[in-house]
Protein backbone atom coordinates (compact mmCIF):
# COMPACT_ATOMS: atom_id res chain seq x y z
CA UNK A 1 0.00 0.00 0.00
CA UNK A 2 1.04 3.54 -0.88
CA UNK A 3 2.03 5.48 2.25
CA UNK A 4 0.54 8.88 2.95
CA UNK A 5 1.64 11.84 4.60
CA UNK A 6 -0.22 15.34 5.18
CA UNK A 7 1.45 18.42 6.05
CA UNK A 8 1.08 21.93 5.90
CA UNK A 9 1.16 25.08 8.14
CA UNK A 10 0.02 25.13 12.13
CA UNK A 11 -2.81 22.36 12.09
CA UNK A 12 -3.89 22.42 8.63
CA UNK A 13 -2.76 18.69 8.41
CA UNK A 14 -5.07 17.36 11.05
CA UNK A 15 -7.94 19.55 9.91
CA UNK A 16 -7.89 17.89 6.33
CA UNK A 17 -7.25 14.65 7.86
CA UNK A 18 -9.93 14.72 10.50
CA UNK A 19 -12.36 15.09 7.77
CA UNK A 20 -10.78 12.24 5.84
CA UNK A 21 -11.46 9.87 8.99
CA UNK A 22 -14.72 11.01 9.23
CA UNK A 23 -15.94 9.81 5.69
CA UNK A 24 -13.06 6.82 5.18
CA UNK A 25 -12.23 6.05 8.86
CA UNK A 26 -8.97 5.47 10.63
CA UNK A 27 -6.25 5.13 8.18
CA UNK A 28 -3.07 2.71 8.35
CA UNK A 29 -0.21 3.84 6.69
CA UNK A 30 -1.28 7.66 7.18
CA UNK A 31 0.80 10.21 9.39
CA UNK A 32 0.17 13.89 10.16
CA UNK A 33 3.03 16.28 10.00
CA UNK A 34 2.23 19.92 11.67
CA UNK A 35 4.19 22.87 10.54
CA UNK A 36 3.55 25.00 14.14
CA UNK A 37 4.29 28.12 14.76
CA UNK A 38 7.96 28.44 16.26
CA UNK A 39 9.07 25.28 14.70
CA UNK A 40 12.29 25.29 12.86
CA UNK A 41 12.61 24.30 9.43
CA UNK A 42 15.11 21.59 10.97
CA UNK A 43 12.36 19.93 12.71
CA UNK A 44 10.19 20.31 10.48
CA UNK A 45 12.53 18.10 7.62
CA UNK A 46 13.42 15.77 10.57
CA UNK A 47 9.81 14.86 11.14
CA UNK A 48 9.02 14.28 7.29
CA UNK A 49 11.95 12.13 6.66
CA UNK A 50 11.09 9.72 10.15
CA UNK A 51 7.10 10.11 8.81
CA UNK A 52 8.30 8.94 5.39
CA UNK A 53 10.46 6.07 6.57
CA UNK A 54 7.24 5.01 9.03
CA UNK A 55 4.28 4.98 6.31
CA UNK A 56 7.06 3.42 3.52
CA UNK A 57 5.40 -0.41 2.80
CA UNK A 58 7.80 -0.42 -0.12
CA UNK A 59 5.30 1.33 -2.49
CA UNK A 60 6.23 4.73 -2.27
CA UNK A 61 4.43 7.39 -0.01
CA UNK A 62 2.59 10.35 -0.99
CA UNK A 63 3.35 13.83 0.84
CA UNK A 64 0.42 16.16 0.50
CA UNK A 65 1.22 19.88 1.56
CA UNK A 66 -1.00 23.06 1.45
CA UNK A 67 1.01 25.87 -0.36
CA UNK A 68 3.53 25.31 -3.24
CA UNK A 69 6.39 26.93 -2.02
CA UNK A 70 5.47 27.17 1.46
CA UNK A 71 8.12 25.55 4.24
CA UNK A 72 6.28 22.06 4.46
CA UNK A 73 6.18 22.20 0.47
CA UNK A 74 10.05 23.06 0.16
CA UNK A 75 11.02 20.37 2.84
CA UNK A 76 8.31 17.84 1.51
CA UNK A 77 10.48 18.35 -2.06
CA UNK A 78 14.18 17.94 -0.37
CA UNK A 79 13.22 14.90 0.78
CA UNK A 80 11.60 13.89 -2.50
CA UNK A 81 14.57 14.98 -4.48
CA UNK A 82 17.03 11.91 -2.09
CA UNK A 83 14.42 9.55 -1.53
CA UNK A 84 12.63 6.72 -4.30
CA UNK A 85 9.27 6.98 -4.79
CA UNK A 86 8.41 10.02 -2.80
CA UNK A 87 5.60 12.15 -4.51
CA UNK A 88 5.19 15.76 -3.16
CA UNK A 89 1.72 17.01 -3.90
CA UNK A 90 0.68 20.78 -2.94
CA UNK A 91 -2.42 22.69 -3.14
CA UNK A 92 -4.31 19.88 -1.29
CA UNK A 93 -8.09 19.42 -0.96
CA UNK A 94 -9.92 17.05 0.65
CA UNK A 95 -11.22 15.60 -2.24
CA UNK A 96 -7.89 14.77 -3.85
CA UNK A 97 -6.65 13.51 -0.47
CA UNK A 98 -9.92 11.47 -0.10
CA UNK A 99 -9.59 9.42 -3.48
CA UNK A 100 -5.63 9.13 -2.59
CA UNK A 101 -6.54 7.11 0.62
CA UNK A 102 -8.92 5.12 -0.85
CA UNK A 103 -7.56 4.55 -4.03
CA UNK A 104 -3.70 3.54 -3.11
CA UNK A 105 -4.27 -0.10 -2.30
CA UNK A 106 -4.84 -0.49 -5.99
CA UNK A 107 -1.85 1.53 -7.43
CA UNK A 108 1.83 -0.10 -7.25
CA UNK A 109 3.02 3.55 -9.06
CA UNK A 110 2.62 6.36 -6.93
CA UNK A 111 3.67 8.77 -9.68
CA UNK A 112 0.70 7.74 -11.24
CA UNK A 113 -1.35 7.74 -8.79
CA UNK A 114 -0.25 11.32 -8.11
CA UNK A 115 -1.05 12.49 -11.22
CA UNK A 116 -4.69 11.13 -11.17
CA UNK A 117 -4.70 12.75 -7.83
CA UNK A 118 -3.67 16.48 -9.39
CA UNK A 119 -6.50 16.32 -12.07
CA UNK A 120 -8.58 15.03 -9.16
CA UNK A 121 -7.85 18.40 -7.01
CA UNK A 122 -8.35 20.46 -10.11
CA UNK A 123 -12.00 19.25 -10.97
CA UNK A 124 -12.83 20.24 -7.63
CA UNK A 125 -11.90 23.79 -7.57
CA UNK A 126 -14.84 25.66 -9.55
CA UNK A 127 -16.86 28.60 -8.79
CA UNK A 128 -20.44 28.75 -8.17
CA UNK A 129 -22.81 30.58 -10.84
CA UNK A 130 -25.86 31.09 -9.50
CA UNK A 131 -26.87 33.28 -12.56
CA UNK A 132 -26.04 30.07 -15.10
CA UNK A 133 -28.00 27.74 -12.93
CA UNK A 134 -30.48 30.34 -13.18
CA UNK A 135 -30.73 30.49 -17.07
CA UNK A 136 -30.44 26.54 -17.12
CA UNK A 137 -33.89 26.41 -15.10
CA UNK A 138 -35.72 28.81 -17.18
CA UNK A 139 -34.04 26.67 -20.56
CA UNK A 140 -35.64 23.55 -18.97
CA UNK A 141 -39.34 25.11 -18.48
CA UNK A 142 -39.34 26.48 -21.66
CA UNK A 143 -38.88 22.78 -23.13
CA UNK A 144 -41.70 21.84 -21.39
CA UNK A 145 -39.76 18.98 -19.72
Amino acid sequence: MIGIIVTGHNRFADGVSSTVEMIAGKQEHYLNVNFLDGSSHEALHTALFEAVKTVNQGKGVLVFTDLKGGTPFQQAVMIAMNEPNVEVLTGTNIAMLLEGTLMRGGFDDVGELAKKLVETGLQQVTRFDKEDLMKRDVEEDEDGI
